[in-house]
């Protein structure tokens, strides 16, 4: 972990910025509040939400899935 003053992290801002992204880093206010910095997790590859659900595959067309889909919903 890495403390910092509010005065240092304001002269070295890219260097405590940078040090955030391997190490714990907190920033003490001269107020006596504490701060921590956290990187976000920046994945610049966009991916689907449903990326990690698995699929089958199935012999079946579209007609009859949407044959089924009235069915089950014709007992409603």
């Amino acid at each position: 972990m890495l403390v910092f003053s509010i005065s240092d992290f304001s002269q070295n801002m890219e260097n405590v910025l940078d040090a955030a992204l391997t190490d714990e880093v907190i920033i003490n206010n001269n107020n006596g509040k504490s701060y921590k910095i956290l990187p976000v997790k920046n994945d610049n590859k966009k991916k689907s939400p449903l990326e990690d659900i698995p699929f089958i595959t199935a012999d079946i067309t579209t007609q009859e899935i949407v044959e089924l889909i009235r069915e089950s919903r014709a007992g409603i």
